[in-house]
């Protein structure tokens, strides 16, 4: 999943295309004019470097990658590259692409199907209908980008579908050109409740939380974070460089920070070494957090927490037009201190 904290995770941008438009989408800043598709030849460059860094999972977001006009034999190279399989989906895939899925070993693939509520009955019962055919193979997610959010649908679709006991809950971040919406650090707590309040129907459904990147500590209580230890989530305090090499060949430290970080992929390049010149970039940002408390907080100076996204912290520093969303404010302007 993204933001699982492993220094071996690398995700490979296959599509700038994509068939909905998600008012919270943190590709916004990556995506290059004219060029829609990764090459054949490009994807075999990147199976290289993940070889090189000793990576033995495909990792492939779009856009919607599966829109990609090749998708199925994107996977058959990563197959005979000796790779697993995980896509990043919104569900709404071409029949080859389904098909090419469906045919995988189930412990060789895993797709996160990205359900956003408020969509058309349509589009659920496609998304719905993604899930039952892929079966384990497959689990539903949520990008939390509004305050009002209620996860607990997702807890349905396991129970209808029949797919991986798992939960995917993501927060959006901003993207630095202020394109998209995203939650506010000053919303953090709501969502630390919103995300707590499933634990315990999570639980009892047999059904494992995974939180990804950006979270803070700070957002759950005390009880909250013990809610969520008893169920056994998955619950972590990531920020780091995930890799993103987009459809340029630049590698992204992140998808939202593209508009700021990236570098070429030398030959002979490797995981290691680029997230170490990354890391370098961002060092003086990574003394602050998304909170002024950060830099005094304890957990954070322990290595306990991160301080939150990085694209939230760097917009701490950058005057730039964005758009808050909250349950009773829409905001433009600069930053409001958490």
């Amino acid at each position: 999943m993204r933001g699982r904290g492993d220094a071996a995770v690398t995700n490979l941008v296959v599509s700038s295309v994509c068939n909905r438009h998600c008012a919270y989408c943190f590709t916004l800043d990556q995506v290059p004019p004219g060029r829609r598709f990764l090459s054949l030849r490009a994807f075999e460059e990147h199976l290289a470097f993940l070889d090189r860094s000793g990576i033995d999972r495909v990792r492939l977001l779009g856009g919607e990658p599966t829109l990609h006009p090749r998708f199925p034999e994107l996977v058959s190279r990563a197959r005979r590259a000796g790779k697993a399989v995980t896509v990043f989906s919104n569900g709404l895939m071409p029949p080859p692409a389904l098909a090419c899925l469906e045919a995988l070993p189930t412990q060789e693939c895993t797709v996160v199907v990205n359900v956003t509520p408020g969509g058309s009955a349509r589009t659920l019962e496609r998304q719905r209908e993604t899930l039952r055919r892929l079966g384990k193979r497959a689990m539903p997610g949520l990008n939390l980008y509004r305050t009002d959010l209620a996860p607990g649908f997702l807890l349905d679709l396991v129970a209808e579908t029949a797919c991986r006991a798992v939960v995917r809950l993501s927060m959006a971040h901003p993207v630095l050109s202020g394109r998209n919406r995203f939650i506010h650090p000053g919303q953090y707590r709501t969502i630390g409740a919103r995300v707590a309040s499933l634990a315990g129907p999570a639980a009892a459904a047999g059904v494992r939380l995974e939180l990804d990147c950006g979270f803070v500590r700070c957002m759950f209580s005390e009880a909250e974070l013990e809610s969520l230890h008893r169920a056994e989530a998955d619950v972590g305090w990531r920020c780091n460089p995930l890799l993103d090499l987009d459809l340029e060949g630049r590698v992204l430290h992140c998808l939202p920070l593209a508009g700021l970080l990236s570098l070429p992929v030398a030959p002979g390049a490797n995981v290691e070494s680029l997230r170490a010149e990354l890391e370098a970039q961002v060092r003086p940002y990574r003394q602050a957090g998304v909170y002024r408390e950060c830099s005094t907080c304890t957990f954070k100076a322990a290595g306990d927490c991160s301080g939150g996204c990085l694209a939230a912290t760097i917009r701490r520093f950058r005057r730039v037009p964005f758009r808050l969303e909250g349950p009773a404010r829409e905001e433009e302007g600069a930053w409001l201190p958490g």
